[in-house]
């Protein structure tokens, strides 16, 4: 049996990308990858996850009845041993969502590390079993306003394939 993708084209589909990253990112709470790689150029805190009807309850019960921003499931991943690897264009947009990653440095140490280069461009996320690449940046207008092309590829090749290449590339890097 072949392995699904998916190509989503914003923002004609930003309600489909948007729930995209909210189910990819619930499926990590429930089953989280070993090692989450997150590289984009430019990233912001952005409203992630729907729990306005507490659905996500089962999974984080001191979470409001609210929208849950990145980083707080990012904390929620880091608190289940997940190894947070991210790869940020250095661009003043990003400062504040960088504050936010030294915060949880913090309070979580090596699990999560990154790197800031200066003309960084690739934008995708990477799990055990998925890979989401494309032009969309980590932020309200990547996802919702934009022009933009996502797929995503869920093949144990290509995943294993850019596991190997960001490792070899990054993993040296972030600190």
């Amino acid at each position: 049996m072949a392995s699904p993708s998916r190509d989503l084209h914003g923002p004609a589909q930003s309600r489909a990308v948007r729930d995209l990253l909210q189910g990819l990112f619930a499926a990590e709470l429930v089953h989280p990858s070993a090692k989450l790689w997150l590289f984009f150029a430019w990233i912001t805190d952005i409203e992630l996850l729907d729990n306005s009807a507490r659905q996500f309850s089962a999974l984080e019960p001191d979470w409001p009845a609210a929208q849950i921003r990145l980083s707080k499931v990012l904390e929620a991943l880091l608190v289940r041993n997940v190894e947070l690897r991210l790869i940020i264009r250095e661009h003043g947009h990003n400062n504040f969502f960088i504050a936010k990653l030294k915060d949880l440095k913090n309070r979580h140490g090596a699990k999560i590390k990154w790197v800031v280069q200066k003309d960084y461009h690739a934008k995708g996320l990477l799990g055990s079993d998925y890979f989401l690449s494309g032009s969309m940046n980590l932020t309200v207008s990547g996802i919702t306003v934009n022009g933009e092309h996502l797929v995503l590829r869920c093949d144990p090749a290509t995943v294993a394939e850019q596991s190997l290449q960001l490792a070899s590339q990054w993993e040296s890097l972030v600190r």
